[in-house]
C-alpha cells in the first residue's frame, strides 16, 4: 500500500510539474495572450519620454485599432497618448497602464475603452499580473498566483500553439499606435454574431472589480476619466442591446461615466480583422468620430478643472 501511494504522489508530483512547466514556457515566451511581451513593452514604452501626456486613452484592441493618438491630439490641440493593450489584458490591464501614466505624467483626461465583448471574459487578474510592476505584487495573493500557472486551459493553449509553429512566436508588426492588422478581414461577421450573442447575465464582474479600482484611481489623483465602448460590429448594436444595458449599469455602479453615442456600431464592410476592430484605413475615421463624442468633455472649460467624475 505504501508503495503504491509513494508511486501515485511521484506521478501526481511530475504531472503537477509537468502543468507549472509547461504554463510558465508559455507565459515566458509570451504564447498566451495574456502574457502579451510585445504590446505590453511597445505601449509601456511610450511612456519613457518626458513630452507632455494631457489625454491618455487605455484599453484593448478596439481601442488600438480605433484610435490614431497623433490624428486625436491634431483634432484636440491636447498632447495624446494610446495605451491599448489587448482583449486578453482585459481592465486589469488597462488599470496598471493607468497607473503607469499617473506614476510619470499629468494627463487632464483619461479615456477608457474597452469592446463590450472583453467585458464578458470572466478572467481579469492574469492581464493585471502580467502588467503590474514589482512593487504592486509584493500584496498579490499567493492563491491567485498559483491559479495562473495551475490552469489546464493555459497549458491546452500553449501545447496548441505548439503544436501548430512550435516555440518560436510569429514576429509583430507596429503601425503608430498598434499592432498591424496582418490578418484579411474577416467575412463572417454575422454569423459570428448569430452564434456567440452576448446576454445580460455575461457581464463579467471580474472587469468591472478593476474598472471601480480604474475609477478609485482617477478620484484619488483629481482627475477626469470617462468609459468609452470601443467599435463594434452592428450586428451585436443590435442583438446586445440588453447586455449593454446591464453593462452601463455595472460601469457606473464601478464611479465612471459612460460616453455617449457609445459602442460606435460598424457597418460589415468597414470589419477588420476581427468584430471589434475597424478596418486599417479608416482608423483616422473613427478617431474623428470619437473626437466628436468626447470633444465636449476635452474642450468643456468645466471639464479642464480637474474635477473627477
Amino acid at each position: 500500500m505504501r508503495r503504491y501511494l509513494r508511486w501515485l504522489a511521484i506521478t501526481l508530483g511530475i504531472m503537477v510539474g509537468g502543468l507549472v512547466a509547461i504554463t510558465a514556457t508559455g507565459y515566458a515566451l509570451g504564447m498566451v495572450e495574456a502574457a502579451n511581451h510585445d504590446i505590453y513593452e511597445y505601449q509601456r514604452n511610450k511612456l519613457a519620454a518626458e513630452a507632455p501626456i494631457e489625454i491618455a486613452f487605455a484599453g484593448d484592441s478596439s481601442l488600438g485599432n480605433a484610435i490614431d493618438a497623433a490624428e486625436f491630439g491634431a483634432l484636440s490641440g491636447r498632447a495624446t497618448v494610446n495605451l491599448a493593450l489587448n482583449g486578453s489584458y482585459g481592465s486589469g490591464g488597462a488599470y496598471n497602464m493607468i497607473r503607469k501614466v499617473l506614476d510619470s505624467h499629468s494627463p487632464r483626461v483619461v479615456v477608457v475603452m474597452m469592446s463590450i465583448d472583453t467585458m464578458r471574459r470572466d478572467e481579469a487578474f492574469p492581464g493585471y499580473f502580467f502588467s503590474a510592476e514589482p512593487r504592486q505584487l509584493l500584496t498579490t495573493s499567493p492563491v491567485r498566483v498559483l491559479e495562473l500557472y495551475f490552469s489546464l486551459k493555459t497549458a491546452r493553449r500553449v501545447l496548441e500553439q505548439w503544436w501548430k509553429s512550435g516555440f518560436a512566436m510569429p514576429p509583430v508588426h507596429f503601425d503608430g499606435d498598434y499592432i498591424s492588422q496582418a490578418d484579411h478581414p474577416i467575412d463572417r461577421a454575422p454569423l459570428e454574431a448569430a452564434a456567440n450573442p452576448l446576454r445580460p447575465n455575461m457581464v463579467a464582474q471580474a472587469q468591472l472589480d478593476y474598472i471601480e479600482r480604474i475609477a478609485q484611481l482617477c478620484g484619488g489623483h483629481a482627475i477626469t476619466c470617462v468609459y468609452a465602448h470601443g467599435p463594434i460590429f452592428e450586428g451585436y448594436c443590435r442583438q446586445a442591446g440588453a447586455y449593454v444595458e446591464t453593462l452601463n449599469a455595472g460601469i457606473r455602479a464601478a464611479g465612471l461615466e459612460i460616453l455617449t453615442g457609445t459602442p460606435v456600431c460598424v457597418p460589415e464592410d468597414e470589419i477588420g480583422n476581427s468584430i471589434d476592430h475597424v478596418r486599417s484605413d479608416l482608423k483616422h475615421a473613427y478617431t474623428r468620430r470619437y473626437y466628436e463624442l468626447l470633444r465636449a468633455r476635452i474642450e468643456g472649460k468645466d471639464e479642464w478643472s480637474g474635477a473627477a467624475h
